[in-house]
């Protein structure tokens, strides 16, 4: 399995808007594609951080993901609500 790792902060004013926009747009969009394990979005109120993670059952599942238009144009609108530019990382599920 594979894991994709997005770390964002968040503006305060849009900071809840953006966890229900992955909630409802995003993780549905993920949920469409083969392949596609898990997601999690974590948010700590008090930073307005937030951590997404996909989990996907093969590396070219997550890359097939990553090309999509949809998920592409879901994922594009969340930088909406970015202060600052996120951080991307790859991982190979080890456990």
């Amino acid at each position: 399995m594979y894991a994709r790792i997005v770390r964002a902060s968040l503006t305060a004013e849009t900071a809840e808007e953006a966890v229900t926009y992955f909630q409802d747009t995003v993780l549905p969009a993920l949920k469409q594609h083969a392949g596609f394990a898990f997601g999690y979005c974590f948010y700590a109120p008090a930073d307005h951080h937030a951590l997404m993670i996909s989990v996907w059952e093969s590396e070219e599942a997550r890359l097939s993901a990553e090309t999509s238009g949809l998920l592409r144009q879901a994922v594009s609108h969340l930088s909406d609500y970015f202060n600052g530019k996120p951080t991307v990382d790859y991982y190979q599920v080890a456990v």
